[in-house]
């Protein structure tokens, strides 16, 4: 039986490819509401549904999963305090916290998690997990896979596996109440911008040191500098990177960074003709000037993207792999290789097709657009031409499934759950995927080792794999890694002792003192 050690609590950290340093901050106090931590991000409250606001209960430490992810990438106990695989690899049992409270006072039960858990299966990273049976045994919920699955702790880490009370649901079997267990619970709503929490005093865990936390959701970037600078929130998640020295220089929050595992990937339809050769892909890459693009656009030259993605998980980075090159010449040789050559106004052409390309990007990052644009200069220059579209974050997957899509420029976060191959797997290995590439044929070579992954339960085995699974990406080019995302988070003065997570599991709040 795996018995996880207790999370620890760290003081601000901040995290270089070097490893995780300490941040510390100056203590000035300001005025602000005594005892209540402000707390603001981007995303709004848009339901009570754990599969679609899971992610904000957890973050805010409103819900809690079987399983927890610390910042240091160790699996540890949430809802579950241990879990085990039976000897036949099919069966898992997760033993259920003793004493563990939802917040209206009722007991943690299995016949309730497993309840949670059949709700959750429907999620993005839940549904590849080959269920044959979930049922209650004693103080356990038992999973049963069909085959073996090595990464299920890991998948349950997913925010769609939040644990509510069975008092939360409807009798149309939908959320009314968010009552679920973490060392927040909710005490108001309104609209899909404010939410205000109370600490839970009976939670299972050590108590939070802040009694009352109001969050406000803040899309737009600006405004979210705007009260960085004014001091109005305490600490302000996503910030833009640009605006750094100016909240800053204000001296009333300190913003801290951490390169984090959400990447802006550039995805191709493999399927068309101008992109189907690994050549015309190579070029493209070569082309893109991302160390340019991470310090003219992002303002952060360290995020320029070296393979899909950063040092920051160790197990999916490989140091042994060749970087992606910057070499506009021998970018201009592959295509040749190809056979697609300068027509009369630079733009090249093969057998009456011109190597044209529509890029969808997504609005609401307006850093994609900017970058868009500049890959459109960039590959003007080895004779492409490159349309930039904005449009909603919808449109993407809309295109992708409709097999409309050409190209494709957005945001991916590679660790909805603590392993990556929960993502590799929707992206790399469907021919029609959400939120990756699109009819490229090495998806039967990724769904080989993706499979042989999953079945082991040996990490001598799984390394290699994994070294195997990000060469096919880095060589072959399905998607092109252009910058990796720095998490950046103004920090008031009056706070001390918040943890950054990489893993953007959670936001450590329940750790954050005021003074």
């Amino acid at each position: 039986m795996v018995t996880p050690s207790a999370p620890t609590r760290r003081s601000l950290l901040a995290l270089s490819a070097g490893g995780i340093s300490t941040v510390l901050l100056p203590s000035r106090p300001r005025a602000g509401e005594p005892g209540v931590l402000r707390v603001a991000s981007p995303w709004e409250w848009t339901s009570n549904e754990p599969t679609d606001t899971g992610y904000l209960m957890t973050r805010l430490g409103i819900g809690e999963t079987l399983v927890q992810v610390e910042p240091d990438g160790r699996l540890s106990g949430g809802i579950a305090e241990s879990w085990s695989v039976d000897d036949d690899r099919l069966t898992w049992r997760f033993r259920i916290r003793q004493g563990a409270l939802f917040h209206d006072g009722t007991p943690v039960t299995p016949e309730a998690t497993a309840a949670s858990l059949r709700r959750a299966l429907a999620g993005e990273s839940l549904q590849q997990v080959p269920v044959d049976r979930l049922f209650t045994d004693g103080p356990d919920v038992v999973i049963r896979t069909v085959s073996p699955f090595s990464p299920l702790p890991a998948m349950l880490v997913d925010y769609a596996a939040v644990v509510l009370a069975p008092a939360s649901w409807g009798p149309d079997g939908t959320v009314q109440r968010v009552i679920a267990t973490g060392p927040f619970r909710i005490v108001s709503t309104e609209g899909k911008t404010l939410v205000d929490l109370e600490r839970f005093d009976r939670y299972w865990g050590a108590a939070a040191s802040v009694a009352r936390v109001r969050y406000t959701a803040i899309p737009n970037g600006d405004t979210r500098t705007n009260v960085a600078i004014s001091g109005d929130q305490d600490i302000v998640f996503s910030t833009p990177p640009a605006a750094t020295s100016r909240i800053d220089a204000a001296g009333r929050s300190k913003v801290v960074s951490m390169t984090v595992p959400r990447v802006r990937v550039l995805a191709f339809n493999a399927g068309l003709p101008q992109f189907e050769d690994v050549r015309v892909r190579r070029a493209i890459s070569m082309a893109i000037d991302r160390r340019g693009i991470a310090s003219a656009v992002l303002r952060h030259p360290g995020s320029a993207a070296t393979q899909l993605l950063p040092p920051v998980v160790p197990g999916w980075h490989d140091a042994t792999l060749e970087p992606y090159a910057f070499d506009v010449s021998a970018a201009k040789a592959l295509l040749d290789q190809a056979g697609w050559t300068p027509g009369p106004d630079g733009i090249r052409g093969k057998d009456g097709l011109r190597l044209a390309g529509t890029l969808l990007t997504i609005a609401n990052r307006p850093e994609l657009t900017v970058m868009g644009t500049a890959m459109q200069a960039q590959l003007k220059a080895i004779g492409m031409e490159l349309t930039v579209v904005p449009g909603p974050a919808a449109a993407v997957p809309a295109a992708i499934q409709a097999g409309t899509m050409q190209m494709t420029l957005f945001a991916r976060t590679y660790v909805n759950v603590p392993d990556v191959v929960a993502t590799i797997v929707p992206d790399f290995t469907r021919q029609r995927s959400t939120w990756g590439t699109l009819e490229w044929p090495g998806r039967t070579r990724m769904k080989a080792l993706t499979d042989a992954y999953v079945r082991t339960f040996d990490e001598a085995d799984k390394a290699p794999l994994r070294r195997d699974i990000l060469r096919l990406i880095q060589d072959e080019l399905p998607v092109l890694a252009v910058s990796w995302f720095e998490h950046t988070v103004a920090v008031g003065t009056r706070v001390g002792g918040l943890v950054i997570d990489p893993y953007e599991m959670r936001y450590m709040l329940s750790g954050v003192r005021l003074s």
